[in-house]
This record gives structure tokens, sequence and C-alpha cells, in this order.
């Protein structure tokens, strides 16, 4: 995760969480679940908001697969328990406030009884049987969840097999579904959008928030599918936890010429075994 470009770490509102939670940059065989989420500013305690939705998501994903599969009431019920928790946190917040003598002012409760937004995207994968696999079928089985305009690719041999939830750059708005912390679980279940896929021995997967995807989705639009091994093979180094320095300067060049949006970026590759 790297903040806007003039903010803090701190200031960040953007939450990931994986499980194994070691998974990244090591090698894993059994079920794979990651989650981001991408606070919207304009809500008050929009990363506590976002953190709860990615370590709660993620966790409901890992133990019960149907969350993601958009059938029975499974992500209502992970929805619902999200608020009860959330509400739990934010009575607990108000009493320390109390308690430290700094109850809430009164735009502060303004800003609180409106609710905390962010984005969900939510990604499961999962390898396939072995007889599938002998009868040359697909290797493993991905499912995904999303609410808002973050984002995931699958790339085989460098090409876009998938994209989801937003097909095209145009697809970008300023107005985005959220999951509100208010909201009604009916209106959630109806917005949230569900993907079912399969994938195959090295394909990839790229997790993006909404700006870093919409100038990837830009650039793959606008560079001949020749080159675009070269902006992927970009990514790729960036993901690496001790590229964090050059992944940061080379976003932040993007930012200063008008090709990328200032905002707080959340990438994520995952690469199945090869």
């Amino acid at each position: 995760m790297i903040p806007k470009r003039g903010n803090s770490d701190d200031e960040c509102e953007d939450s990931y969480f994986v499980i194994p939670t070691d998974f990244l940059n090591k090698q894993c065989f059994g079920p794979v679940v990651a989650v981001i989420s991408d606070g919207a500013s304009e809500s008050m305690f929009a990363r506590a908001w976002s953190g709860m939705i990615a370590w709660r998501a993620a966790r409901r994903a890992y133990r019960v697969p149907e969350t993601l599969t958009g059938s029975g009431t499974s992500f209502r019920h992970f929805f619902t328990q999200l608020v009860s928790r959330w509400e739990s946190w934010v009575a607990g917040y108000i009493e320390q406030r109390v308690i430290d003598g700094r109850p809430l002012q009164w735009y502060e409760e303004a800003k609180l009884a409106s609710g905390a937004f962010a984005t969900l995207l939510a990604v499961r994968l999962d390898y396939g049987n072995a007889q599938r696999v002998r009868e040359g079928k697909a290797d493993g089985f991905w499912h995904a969840a999303a609410l808002g305009d973050s984002c995931v690719f699958q790339v085989r041999e460098n090409q876009i097999l998938s994209r989801f939830p937003i097909n095209s750059s145009a697809g970008f708005g300023i107005t985005p579904n959220l999951l509100g912390s208010n909201a009604n679980p009916e209106l959630v279940c109806q917005r949230t959008v569900f993907f079912k896929g399969t994938f195959r021995h090295g394909d990839e997967f790229f997790l993006m928030t909404d700006a870093l995807a919409a100038w990837f989705l830009s650039n793959v639009e606008n560079t001949p599918s020749s080159e675009l091994k070269e902006s992927l093979d970009q990514l790729r180094g960036f993901s690496r936890t001790a590229n964090r320095s050059t992944f940061e300067s080379w976003l932040w060049s993007l930012m200063a010429s008008g090709a990328l949006r200032n905002d707080d970026i959340t990438f994520m590759h995952i690469c199945t075994s090869g």
C-alpha cells in the first residue's frame, strides 16, 4: 500500500488482508484468499472500516467459500456480522473518548451518523482435484465478490483473460458503489457482483484499487498486445516488498504527469505455481 502523495502511511485509508498470512512471496497449494478495501475519505473512520472489511471478509471467505459465490444467504450473513462488529467498535471508541475527557463534538457526531464507506474486492483461489488435472481441464477455480471499483485482472502468458468488476477505463466514475456501515443488507447484496472462473498453473492475478486499475486498463486499451508485457513486467517487479520505494517513485511520476490520479494505491500480485 502506498498513500496518496503528501500523506503519511498512517493516513492511508486502503487496507488488505491475505490468508494464509505468510502467503506473500511464498508458495501455497491450498486455498488462498486476498481482499483489498479502499476507504472513502469523506467518511469518518474510513481506514478503520476498510481494515475491518478486509480482515473479516478474508476470514469469512476462507472458512465459508460460498460467501463469494453469490448463492444462498452466506454473503448477507457476512455483511450483517460485519455491521454488528462495527457498531461494537464505534461504541467502544465513543466510550473511550468520554473516558479521555474528549467527548465527540457535534460535527463528529453528524459525520459518524452518516456511516463509514469503503470498496470491497475479495478473491479466493482453489486448486482443482487430480482427476481434472489429468483430464487436461482447469487446474483450479477462483471466485470473487466486489462492491465498488477495486479490480482484479487474470493474466495468462501476458494476455488479460478476465477483468472484474470493471471492464474498461471508461467504467470508472466519481461515485462508485460502496459498502456502507449503515447500508441496507438487501441493497448491499443487490449491488455486490460475483465472478466465477478457472485458472491454469502459471496464471497470474493482479489486484488493484481504483486509481491504479484505471491507469492499467487505459494502458491495456492503448498499448499493442505485443508491448503489454513491458507494463506487466513492471508491475511484477513492483510487487516485491523490497521494491516499495521504487514503486512509490514510479507512482508519483505518473501522478505528476497526470496519467494517474493522486490517491491511495494498493496493489497485489498472485502467481499460481507454474
